[in-house]
């Protein structure tokens, strides 16, 4: 029998507790909406520019973005802010060819129109989301 971990609830309990405990002490700011298959649509058509973070309990480098997109929604309320758990939601990350986690994907109209995979600095992804707003 293959050592498959990937179905093993308590590592899934692990690996979440040992992921927030990284990223422990930092602010948490910011309104981002929880989405889901019945608020996804209307939240993306919603905002000009909407950034979505696509993200899973298992992924500890999720949680490393999470406080820097919460900073980032809170000094960018002209953007609409939203996470989307791809476990829950496995169809609209498959509609949109979501394959790394964590993945932020950046609407606009409703549109996909950039993504950015992995961790990355605030500065990176404050630029891209700006880079669209005057478009």
């Amino acid at each position: 029998m293959a050592n498959d971990t990937s179905k093993d609830p308590e590592l899934d309990k692990l690996l979440e507790r040992k992921a927030r405990e990284m990223v422990k002490g930092v602010k948490n700011v910011g309104n981002v909406v929880e989405l889901n298959r019945n608020n996804f649509n209307d939240f993306i058509k919603a905002h000009d520019v909407a950034v979505i973070d696509f993200w899973a309990t298992w992924c500890a480098p999720c949680f490393m973005l999470e406080p820097i997109i919460k900073k980032l929604a809170a000094e960018m309320p002209n953007v609409g802010f939203g996470r989307l758990n791809t476990e829950e939601e496995p169809e609209i990350a498959a509609k949109y060819y979501i394959m790394s986690l964590p993945t932020v994907m950046i609407f606009k109209n409703g549109e996909p129109i950039d993504q950015v995979v992995g961790v990355v600095p605030k500065k990176v992804l404050q630029d891209r989301i700006k880079a669209y707003l005057d478009n």
